[in-house]
């Protein structure tokens, strides 16, 4: 066995580099694409007050609310629960890190998940087959955590009735793309 084999670190990368079109039909798109950073930031216990002003400074975003997300040019980020945030952002994790030290943990999630992107007026008939949950009330800057085809995915409704992104690990993405894919076929 070779020495210090198992403390060698590999960081996992995006394995798409740009946004490819996987199908597209005269009333609905489905792109996969994933070129940023993904990091999953949890606030210590007592810090908030530091931590909002860190997070705004860094990302210069807001904390996004329950069930919502906050975006500007550079970064996206995703409400995951109590005190927990989903970022994808173009900033270096190294500078996350010492952007957050004292304040909360960043861990790099880049390669674990990608981004397919549902847009046009049949999104919202994928979505109804996808999910069980009242669409009327998803609308822009709302995101919610649920399962898509038994795997567990960050969704969010970037404009309503017409384009909706999905987060999904990367562990799942050819199962994910079948499905998405022949439901396409069906609606479209």
């Amino acid at each position: 066995m070779e020495i210090d084999y198992v403390l060698k670190q590999k960081k996992l990368l995006p394995n798409i580099i740009s946004s490819e079109i996987l199908i597209e039909k005269q009333n609905l798109r489905l792109r996969l694409s994933q070129t940023d950073n993904i990091f999953s930031i949890t606030e210590y216990e007592n810090k908030r007050e530091q931590f909002k002003q860190n997070f705004k400074n860094f990302f210069a975003l807001g904390i996004p609310e329950v069930g919502k997300f906050t975006l500007n040019k550079n970064s996206k980020a995703i409400w995951l629960r109590v005190n927990s945030y989903f970022v994808v952002t173009k900033e270096s994790y190294n500078d996350a890190i010492n952007a957050f030290h004292e304040v909360a943990s960043v861990t790099d999630q880049t390669g674990g998940w990608n981004a397919l992107t549902l847009e046009g007026k049949l999104s919202i008939s994928m979505l109804e087959k996808l999910l069980t949950l009242d669409l009327d009330l998803f609308v822009k800057e709302k995101a919610v955590r649920a399962s898509i085809n038994k795997i567990n995915c960050i969704i969010l409704c970037n404009k309503q009735s017409q384009i909706y992104t999905i987060y999904c690990p990367s562990s799942f993405l050819e199962s994910m793309k079948t499905r998405l894919v022949d439901l396409v076929n069906l609606v479209a």
